[in-house]
């Protein structure tokens, strides 16, 4: 299966929003900084109604920000499915309803929070303002969230039920997330929480327009692989070895402890291989992946490794990227990344 990427759209905690220029600009972390939050745009912009746009909470004006940047900039392409992932949902609609529960002893609750706490409430948005009864999807799926989203969508464009799919994950950062995470030894060792929505338009068919081309897709648990073989076993059903891949861009989260498995592969690589890496510039949440695979795409569209993503080795011609991304070191995804020809 492979799939087209039609245009994309980011809002994470670098200047990503709406922007010709490809991570010139990075913000920098802050050493002691307990989480990396997303630079949100001036919302009024995208969503243009204002009693819609002060009912949606943070990851909701996120999603739907990021989405509908990303179909104005398709050229006219409408989603046949809207297919959204996150591993956490809307974590502060959340926890407002369940405060409001204790602090009005379960009596004369306001139903908004609770309407917009479910997890498909950003698709569900993003469906109501585009005016599509289509094919609407949300996945919950932890670390593997955003890599499902992506395999539905690809089986969506290969069996013809759709031509364009809008595909995007979105996760949030809270106080109360950081400090339950924290107590639980997330956030002890050095990585850093994060949070972000990146969307993209998927299509079945190529165009000059394509930023670039998703040849494959493969998910496996860490605790029960060897990463080499998964690696070597993913892109012969590409049809290709490590060595046709001219850039390796892997998801370390800065914790040495979860980095440990992805590192020794990484050791373990030619010499010679360029490698970069991307979760330092967004944080470590469910859905990062997405922004590894906007990072790629962006690669790929404007034939650069900007400084940003810490390169190493040289990468001229860049035709192919690997993306290795390792949640926790429990969820590792593959995604082959290609160059429109």
């Amino acid at each position: 299966m492979k799939c087209y990427i039609r245009n994309m759209s980011a809002i994470s905690p670098q200047p990503t929003f709406a922007t010709d220029s490809f991570l010139t600009d990075v913000v920098e972390t802050v050493v002691d900084a307990n989480c990396l939050k997303a630079v949100e745009p001036d919302y009024k912009e995208c969503i243009k109604e204002a009693g819609l746009r002060r009912r949606m909470s943070h990851v909701i004006k996120m999603g739907v920000a990021s989405a509908l940047n990303c179909v104005e900039g398709a050229q006219g392409a409408m989603p046949d499915a809207i297919i959204t992932a996150t591993g956490l949902g809307c974590l502060a609609d959340t926890e407002k309803f369940l405060q409001s529960i204790v602090e009005n002893d379960e009596k004369l609750l306001n139903p908004t929070s609770f309407i917009q706490s479910t997890f498909n409430t950003i698709g569900g948005q993003i469906a109501l303002i585009l005016k599509r009864q289509c094919y609407n999807f949300t996945y919950v799926h932890r670390g593997f969230s955003f890599e499902s989203a992506v395999l539905d969508a690809m089986m969506q464009l290969e069996e013809g039920d759709a031509s364009n799919v809008l595909v995007g994950g979105i996760d949030e950062v809270t106080d109360t997330e950081y400090r339950v995470m924290e107590r639980m030894g997330f956030w002890r060792s050095g990585a850093k929480m994060g949070e972000g929505a990146q969307f993209f338009m998927l299509s079945s068919t190529v165009s000059s327009q394509d930023v670039a081309q998703i040849s494959g897709l493969c998910t496996f648990l860490a605790d029960t692989s060897d990463y080499s073989q998964k690696v070597q076993s993913f892109l012969a059903s590409c049809g290709m070895t490590l060595a046709d891949v001219d850039l390796v861009l892997s998801g370390e989260c800065g914790d040495a402890k979860m980095d440990a498995s992805l590192l020794s592969w990484k050791a373990s690589i030619p010499a010679n291989m360029p490698t970069a890496t991307f979760k330092h510039l967004c944080g470590e949440y469910q859905t990062a992946s997405s922004f590894g695979v906007w990072c790629a795409a962006n690669i790929l569209k404007n034939q650069m490794v900007p400084s940003a993503l810490r390169p190493v080795g040289k990468s001229d011609n860049v035709r192919r990227i690997l993306v290795f991304n390792s949640y926790r070191n429990k969820n590792c995804s593959l995604f082959l990344l290609e160059k429109v020809e």
